[in-house]
């Protein structure tokens, strides 16, 4: 009996021993390793399996380390040695919920400058006397509301997104927030841009952050005023075909700004909520237009991500009422107007290329 406890103590001991062994001789993490990009399970076992069948091997990542220690390790525990995030993942509640994923990687993106969604603090003010006042000039025009021929349609969300070049004496990144100087002015100017060229567009006029302060509602309840918009905007206009909701994101300028042929533009990134059978379609969308972007604007855009609905985010955002629906953060907190407008023209460009381009196709 001894002895059999001896021999399983020292498997045991041994078991653990080469673990340690493969783990010391592969480890190379760097600091800041945990913000990167992790290989999947899949792909460590495709790895693995092509070691016996070569004609796997033109389906494996390019960037997939040829080690099989490494490979053998994360297939068996998930943990990925060059990527400290997946030590804490499992240890940490809420890390991976908390964690959206790159679905597509636009130039310079990684798990250091994803969108933050920042509410502004509770104690700002930013509408006075205005919050009393629900029958005021921001109608939908009623005429235009008759139109059955928009194809497009943008609403903001989080309306009072604002930019601090816009707002002189405000400096703290989270009073950004206007009820006037803020991201309406770019739906304003994208509808505009996408009417001459022959795309007819319905701009949401009302105001989302205003409802909820006059209903008492949270900035976490954003998407639920939102939806009955959408809702109504798409029950009145059945032929609307896209529809984007254009948000600011709150990263720095290094991350947010792109200079292209000497001129500098407001990069851009899509979000794909996961919490919905329209995903698939949503990512294909923003996929085409990623790459519609990145061949007549390098580095433009930021690339797309997806947000599960979990660990408190929304996860839908209103993408299950149509198959070509977006969220797209246009620039960020440090952004100018001159900026952000010629990235609000250059996505004019792609999207009438893409719909003009799907109703060619559609047509044949």
């Amino acid at each position: 009996m001894i002895k059999i406890a001896a021999r399983s103590s020292l498997l045991i001991i041994s078991i653990f021993c080469l673990v340690a062994i493969i783990a010391v001789s592969s480890v190379r993490i760097s600091f800041f390793s945990f913000l990167g990009n992790d290989i999947s399970r899949t792909d460590s076992l495709l790895y693995m399996m092509s070691m016996e069948n070569r004609s796997l091997e033109p389906i494996i990542p390019n960037k997939m380390d040829s080690s099989l220690s490494k490979n053998a390790l994360r297939l068996f525990t998930n943990i990925n040695l060059v990527d400290l995030k997946t030590y804490l993942i499992s240890e940490i509640p809420g890390l991976d919920a908390a964690t959206p994923k790159i679905l597509i990687a636009g130039e310079g993106t990684d798990f250091t400058n994803l969108p933050i969604e920042s509410p502004p603090p509770k104690d700002l003010d930013i509408w006075g006397d205005d919050i009393d006042n629900k029958d005021d000039d921001e109608k939908v025009d009623d005429k235009k509301q008759e139109t059955k021929d928009y194809k497009v349609y943008i609403y903001h969300s989080h309306d009072t997104e604002s930019f601090l070049p816009m707002l002189p004496g405000v400096e703290k990144p989270n009073h950004a927030i206007h009820k006037d100087k803020n991201i309406t002015i770019l739906g304003e100017r994208l509808g505009k841009k996408l009417e001459e060229k022959g795309i007819k567009t319905l701009v949401e006029k009302s105001s989302v952050q205003k409802e909820l302060a006059q209903k008492g509602m949270s900035y976490g309840q954003s998407y639920s005023v939102s939806r009955n918009l959408v809702i109504e905007a798409t029950k009145q206009n059945k032929q609307i075909d896209l529809i984007f909701d254009l948000h600011r994101d709150s990263a720095r300028k290094n991350v947010t700004t792109k200079t292209i042929d000497g001129e500098k533009f407001a990069r851009v990134m899509f979000v794909v909520g996961t919490g919905h059978q329209n995903f698939s379609k949503n990512l294909a969308f923003a996929d085409n237009l990623h790459q519609m972007l990145q061949e007549k604007y390098p580095g433009l855009s930021r690339g797309a991500i997806e947000k599960a609905r979990k660990g408190g985010n929304n996860g839908i955002y209103n993408q299950d009422l149509s198959s070509n629906s977006l969220v797209i953060e246009i620039g960020g907190i440090d952004n100018t107007l001159e900026e952000l407008n010629r990235t609000v023209d250059a996505l004019a460009d792609v999207i009438s290329e893409y719909y003009w381009g799907d109703a060619v196709e559609t047509s044949k």
